[in-house]
């Protein structure tokens, strides 16, 4: 008679990302490690080691379960390179997870490595003193990760025509939502309707694009509007300010700071629509949140977002003006929007947390 046995594994996680206390940090990759390794703890018995150079807050640690160790270690100069790599060598794992999007010098054979986008290839400018760290860690990563995850077959792709990387290298996993966004909740009240925007406020993410063809839009209703910013100001664009002072859109435009999960639920709640015309994106979660929320969707018309999105959203190009400003306008339709509204709860369906750490454990597996 055959024993089925299961083997458990040690495997190290660069979580560096979660030693952050900045909560303008606390976002993209570190709400991806942070889910993941919720959903992680929940599967299985292997022994989690999280590699970080400030320690975890014993509150977050204690949120991601019993198999979760932090190990600190000091100093914080050189963590990656030097003392993850010291740390590896003199205790190895199974299997490490690189989810920082960059590789120690010394790896387990079964290394996996996390890549998000290369968004830092497609627009060099939108990443000053960044671009060329960037490219170099992630150019390592491709050739010495044994597998990569990545967020979208759209950066698959990319990772396939731009690093010439077979495709069986590569597994798309989708990142999740969280249970506070969906249409149940409570709704953001203001004196006047809103569109929104979610996420950092650097170069690349076309906010001052959205303002210019924000003034275009206020002219062509009666209606009285506000654009809501919400989202990280740690990199924040210059070009903000000067497109809000350029329109005289200073009482209009508002910049609301980092704002919880909930409570970026009921803003989308309450949003004529999200406005997300990005020039390059590895996946858009604010574009899910907001679907699962009710709120439509303007998006640009960018290979993912289509990926993404599907027949859920309004497509513009990022960089018309007035193609822009024409979809706020029809959006205003009762009738869009319902249909909108529809489409994007079955839509954001297909994104969830568990499968995200489902198809990562296979990979772990595998």
């Amino acid at each position: 008679m055959e024993i089925s046995r299961h083997i458990f594994m040690i495997i190290g996680i660069d979580a560096g990302m979660l030693g952050i206390t900045d909560e303008r940090l606390q976002v993209g990759v570190w709400r991806v490690a942070v889910e993941l390794l919720k959903q992680l703890g929940n599967m299985g018995s292997n022994t989690y080691r999280l590699y970080s150079f400030h320690p975890i807050d014993p509150q977050l640690l204690a949120q991601l379960g019993t198999t979760m160790k932090n190990i600190v270690l000091f100093p914080s100069t050189g963590f990656l390179k030097i003392r993850l790599s010291i740390e590896l060598f003199l205790h190895p794992v199974d299997c490490f997870l690189a989810l920082g999007q960059a590789l120690p010098m010394v790896l387990p054979k079964k290394t996996i490595g996390f890549v998000y986008d290369v968004a830092f290839l497609q627009s060099p400018r939108a990443y000053p003193g960044s671009y060329e760290r960037l490219k170099d860690q992630t150019n390592d990563l491709v050739k010495r990760a044994s597998h990569i995850v990545t967020i979208s077959h759209t950066v698959k792709k990319d990772l396939i025509d731009t690093y010439d990387i077979s495709d069986v290298k590569i597994s798309v996993a989708y990142p999740g939502l969280g249970n506070e966004f969906s249409l149940k909740g409570k709704t953001i009240q203001r004196e006047r309707l809103y569109f929104l925007f979610v996420g950092s406020l650097k170069k690349g993410k076309n906010v001052p694009f959205i303002i210019d063809a924000f003034a275009q839009f206020l002219l062509t209703t009666d209606k009285q509007f506000d654009l809501l910013l919400i989202g990280s100001n740690y990199w924040e664009d210059p070009e903000i300010n000067q497109s809000i002072s350029l329109y005289h859109l200073q009482d209009r435009v508002k910049r609301m700071g980092f704002v919880s999960d909930s409570d970026l639920a009921c803003y989308y709640r309450g949003a004529t629509a999200l406005v997300s015309p990005s020039i390059a994106e590895g996946f858009g979660l604010p574009v899910v949140e907001a679907m699962a929320s009710g709120c439509p969707v303007i998006v640009s018309d960018s290979s993912v977002f289509k990926e993404i999105v599907g027949d859920a959203g309004i497509f513009v190009n990022p960089r018309d003006g007035k193609d822009l400003s024409q979809a706020m306008q029809k959006v205003l339709d009762i009738s869009t929007r319902k249909t909108m509204n529809k489409l994007g709860i079955k839509r954001s369906k297909l994104y969830t947390w568990q499968l995200f750490a489902q198809r990562v454990l296979q990979c772990i597996k595998g």
